[in-house]
């Protein structure tokens, strides 16, 4: 274990500045998020209403399709890392990694004011549920893969403008790896947000009506 803990440390290092500066988006991202939600017309928030209690009646009644849920949740998930990590070796991705990992935080601040609102004190628990532990480690991950991808095309960018060669092959492979671990947590993420974050969601429902 050791060993593979050495590794996995060797490999990642974290460039604690750029990473705070990403921690800074994703939260300016989540409370835009929230705030979206008060400013929404009344048609837009009994849509919104609507959705939470058919979801929450699916629960219920366990009538989720895990297998098809499974398949669409992994896409999403792994697709945005993978888009993600992709833009870091392209000149073009440096704004456009920020803007995704905006648009991200954004949509969870959204979700997670969405459930508060519409049903208030049972809403903080539902909302705890809903984000915690796989929207924390998913954007945990997500930070993790934008500031490798970051730094990346940052490099290639000043190697293009400034015709200076840097060491791509040694980069690459850390890149590399950095998106196999991505995944793999990203997985085990997913399995636990199909198969038992609706259970852990509905238990708190039933248990507080």
């Amino acid at each position: 274990m050791k060993k593979y803990m050495d590794i996995l440390r060797s490999n990642i290092r974290i460039n604690k500045n750029l990473f705070v500066f990403l921690v800074v988006i994703v939260a300016v991202g989540v409370a835009a998020g929230s705030v979206f939600v008060t400013i929404l017309n009344s048609d837009d928030k009994v849509m919104v209403s609507e959705y939470l209690n058919s979801f929450l009646t699916s629960l219920n009644g366990n009538n989720l399709n895990y297998s098809g849920t499974l398949i669409n949740t992994l896409i999403f998930t792994v697709g945005m890392a993978l888009l993600i990590w992709l833009l870091g070796i392209s000149i073009i991705g440096f704004i456009l990694i920020l803007l995704f990992l905006f648009i991200k935080a954004f949509s969870l601040g959204f979700s997670i004011a969405s459930i508060i609102i519409n049903f208030n004190f049972k809403g903080v628990l539902i909302a705890l549920a809903y984000v915690v532990p796989h929207h924390v480690i998913n954007m945990m991950i997500y930070l993790l893969i934008s500031s490798y991808a970051l730094v990346l095309s940052y490099k290639l960018i000043s190697s293009f403008s400034k015709k200076k060669n840097f060491d791509f092959k040694n980069i690459f492979n850390r890149y590399l790896f950095i998106l196999l671990f991505s995944i793999i947590i990203l997985f085990i993420s997913v399995l636990y947000e199909v198969y038992l974050a609706p259970q852990i969601i509905n238990f708190i429902v039933t248990f507080l009506n």
